[in-house]
């Protein structure tokens, strides 16, 4: 009896979610999507964001849980080092921490402070702000239900830079695991959101970051040893994608993203949408991953209708 009762209300959640998603999907992309037989990436992020293990999507969003997963797979080495982690911020738990550091609430997106020099900063405000976020719950806009499955945590750990100072670049790998093994596709971005975007060749399929700006980021020594790792975290899924950076020589893991731009994101490139589309094979029967609709793969193929413009 209380199984039936559990399985009606998880029908209900995910009929109020399908809805939602359906409604978010039109109104940022300007037309319907079939997410119970996707075709396009959006349409198959919007099929993980109502049909997946959101609690297991939960473990890999959770920047604060995620580090055992990450320790487990690839070693403690490419953690960024944690100075501390709190259920509510109060003054005096800024006393014992360096100069500079990062703070991160890690139930969601953006919701961080860089840190570069304690002494100007706004204590009392910055608990405020942090104290704020574990009231706060991300996702119900986009649809994204698995962040209401992290228990909220503030983390602060060592703050990374690059040789120039500043925050390092991200190399974004969107890695996949489909009947033919990994493969894997790349982007370089800057810490203000340019990116450049590349095949698994190195082949540049479209730029935002002027040449010499983006030399010194290209073909960094420890590139293989980024692939290597990308590697080992996303073999448990048949699309994620990785972010890491690369300092001094070493690589460090940043997160582990589940749905890109909320799979809201117009690609204007048609290459890159349709490398996009045909890189990830939908793994919909994998339990780990999906709790896929008796409806899913009952429709004959059908052509990608791509989106036109990007964001």
């Amino acid at each position: 009896m209380l199984r039936m009762v559990d399985n009606a209300i998880e029908w209900a959640a995910t009929q109020f979610w399908r809805h939602r998603v359906h409604r978010q999907f039109r109104r940022h992309l300007g037309k319907d999507g079939d997410f119970e037989n996707p075709r396009s990436h959006q349409e198959k992020v919007q099929f993980r964001k109502i049909y997946g293990n959101h609690p297991f999507y939960a473990l890999v969003a959770d920047k604060y849980r995620v580090r055992e997963y990450v320790e487990k797979r690839i070693g403690a080495k490419y953690l960024i080092p944690l100075l501390a982690a709190h259920d509510r911020l109060q003054p005096r738990d800024f006393n014992p921490l360096p100069d500079r550091f990062i703070i991160k609430a890690n139930h969601g997106c953006k919701w961080h402070q860089v840190v570069r020099d304690k002494s100007a900063l706004d204590v009392k405000a910055t608990c405020r702000r942090f104290n704020k976020y574990m009231r706060a719950r991300y996702g119900w806009t986009s649809g994204e239900r698995h962040y209401r499955f992290i228990e909220p945590k503030i983390v602060i750990e060592e703050l990374l830079e690059s040789h120039t100072g500043g925050c390092p670049w991200d190399y974004s790998f969107f890695a996949y695991n489909g009947p033919a093994g990994f493969d894997y596709n790349y982007a370089i971005v800057t810490p203000d959101g340019r990116s450049s975007c590349y095949t698994r060749q190195g082949e540049l399929l479209v730029s935002k970051i002027p040449l010499e700006e983006l030399a010194p980021h290209l073909n960094p020594a420890n590139f293989n040893e980024m692939v290597e790792v990308t590697r080992a975290l996303s073999a448990d899924f048949d699309f994620v994608r990785v972010d890491l950076y690369s300092v001094g020589n070493r690589v460090y893991f940043g997160e582990l993203t589940l749905t890109p731009h909320q799979g809201y994101g117009a690609i204007a490139e048609p290459r890159r949408q349709k490398m996009r589309d045909e890189m990830w094979h939908l793994d919909a029967w994998n339990p780990l991953l999906y709790r896929a609709p008796k409806s899913h793969g009952r429709r004959e193929p059908a052509v990608i209708a791509h989106p036109a413009t990007e964001p």
